[in-house]
């Protein structure tokens, strides 16, 4: 999983933070006050693309209240619903990446001065979804192949993107449409409802080489190219996006460890026509989507499905980081292997019987 370090060095009315993404370090300057809106950058970016944290600090007091009156506010209610599962699955992933929150919910500081912490944790995040944005926007532009005589994007403005661009209509069409059929296409575009594009669908882009088999739906799913190139654009450097191999390249890759489940709104918002981030663009809905992605990943419905989600995880570690030290986020069982077992029979090894020589 992506890890941060962050330090702290004081100076005159300022302070320096030191952070650590991954294998990058950057200086960033703010003001002593905003260390909040520091570290709020990674709510949009590793925690909810939608929600407050007001909210999510507010289910989990909610669950605790029911607690304490004797209701069961946890995961085993039946009560709870489907929203205010989010929304405390959200408040656990908050918790987890920013751990002060939890210092913040169990402090007795004024309600009203939580509530200007939390407001300035949001403008940082904010700020960090619109600058990915806008890197992402003018990123893909370089990104996408386009065919001679084809139309391409300008990595300064939306206009021409989306369903009214072949190269990136391909890759927003859900995969449940063939883009290729002219008929299609023209539907698509013109909202026909028999063709309309919602989050219930998943778009092309999301699969290797954009190929879909309705029989085995999961098969290259979540291993699209795009997907690994805005991870690296985002998390480790935009030179490490650019050397980034395409779908059908073998060739090892280069850098460190990973996770990457809350990037594909950006990346859709990034091929469509869209002007401005909102949760609702026309049928699509961008929060939908953002839930079955993380439903896929974090709800598994099997123990199959569970070790498919591992595997695919691996995957994007390696796809991101390199083949090499894959033994940092899946060791080797070394109890079982020959060097232990080896000691474990030496005569006198306290593990096994001693064993007299021949």
């Amino acid at each position: 999983m992506l890890s941060y370090y962050c330090k702290a060095i004081p100076r005159k009315n300022r302070t320096s933070y030191l952070v650590w993404s991954s294998s990058c370090f950057v200086t960033l300057n703010t003001p002593r006050d905003d260390c909040y809106a520091l570290r709020g950058r990674a709510v949009r970016r590793l925690v909810s693309i939608t929600e407050h944290v007001d909210a999510m600090v507010g289910e989990h007091d909610r669950r605790v209240a029911l607690e304490l009156r004797g209701h069961d506010g946890g995961n085993g209610s039946t009560d709870q619903s489907e929203q205010n599962e989010y929304l405390y699955r959200s408040y656990q992933q908050l918790i987890r990446w920013i751990p002060s929150i939890q210092k913040l919910v169990l402090s007795q500081n004024d309600p009203f001065e939580l509530t200007s912490i939390y407001n300035r944790i949001m403008k940082g995040a904010d700020a960090a979804r619109g600058e990915d944005a806008t890197h992402l926007k003018s990123a893909v532009a370089s990104w996408l192949p386009f065919e001679p005589g084809q139309a391409k994007i300008n990595p300064r403005y939306k206009d021409g993107r989306g369903f009214y661009n072949d190269a990136t209509g391909r890759l927003i069409c859900p995969v449940d449409y063939n883009w290729e059929d002219t008929e299609i296409k023209e539907k698509i575009r013109n909202y026909h409802p028999d063709y309309l594009v919602t989050a219930y669908s998943w778009p092309a882009f999301l699969y290797k080489n954009n190929i879909y088999d309705p029989n085995n739906p999961s098969v290259g799913l979540f291993k699209g190219s795009l997907l690994v190139k805005a991870f690296k654009h985002i998390f480790t450097s935009p030179s490490s996006a650019s050397d980034s191999p395409s779908d059908d390249e073998e060739q090892p890759r280069k850098k460190q460890r990973a996770s990457g489940e809350r990037l594909h709104n950006q990346l859709r918002f990034a091929f469509s026509s869209c002007g401005s981030w909102r949760i609702i663009d026309e049928d699509f809905n961008y929060e939908v989507f953002y839930n079955n992605i993380v439903d896929y990943f974090e709800l598994p419905p099997t123990p199959e499905a569970k070790a498919d989600v591992e595997e695919l995880l691996f995957w994007w570690n390696q796809a991101v980081f390199g083949r090499t030290n894959s033994a940092i986020y899946r060791p080797q069982p070394i109890g079982r292997l020959s060097v232990a077992v080896s000691s474990a029979k030496r005569p006198g090894a306290c593990s096994a019987p001693s064993v007299a020589p021949v």
